[in-house]
């Protein structure tokens, strides 16, 4: 909707015909001109995609977890770090993990795999950024959900506590929220 000329009008038909794209449903953040967030195109499944509201144009940005399952983009966290964008996501290798998408130069990886026989679900229940360095709470099956971090300068990721000893879960962040 544009407020200046009261014009309304849609911006994509991702989900082509009668199915809905459910744009935004996980994510949705704004980088420069170009909004970023989860969508479903009814092929790929739920994935991330692109807008950028200076041309117009949209598209898929990454096919993460490829067939139509999708990655769900999003579903438990996304911080803005810089030109990169770093998130939860799902492949069919490793589950639901810690990825990133760098504005700058269109790449997207991986970027920890925590838990290597699952998924740690990261910012399930918590996630912050202080400094260069997100904190948030992620399951490695042996000390159950406890606070995690990844330094963005660096690339390092390490688990930062085991709060509650064992594989026990203390579910850093959980009543926060």
């Amino acid at each position: 909707h544009d407020t200046s000329n009261h014009s309304t009008w849609q911006v994509a038909d991702i989900y082509s015909g009668f199915g809905s794209g459910s744009p935004g449903n996980h994510m949705e953040i704004l980088v420069g001109d170009t909004i970023y967030f989860d969508a479903n195109d009814g092929f790929d499944g739920r994935e991330l995609w692109a807008h950028d509201t200076s041309n117009h144009s949209t598209w898929q940005v990454a096919d993460i977890n490829s067939g139509s399952d999708g990655g769900s983009p999003g579903a438990y966290m996304e911080i803005l770090v810089g030109d990169t964008l770093y998130f939860s996501a799902y492949d069919v290798n490793d589950g639901y993990e810690l990825w990133a998408h760098d504005t700058s130069n269109h790449s997207t990886w991986q970027v920890a795999n925590i838990h290597s026989s699952s998924h740690s679900t990261p910012g399930r229940h918590m996630k912050m950024l202080v400094g260069d360095t997100i904190y948030f709470s992620a399951n490695d099956y042996f000390y159950g959900y406890e606070m995690w971090a990844h330094d963005t300068s660096n690339h390092s990721t390490w688990q930062v506590a085991d709060i509650y000893s064992g594989n026990s879960h203390s579910n850093p962040g959980e009543y926060m929220q």
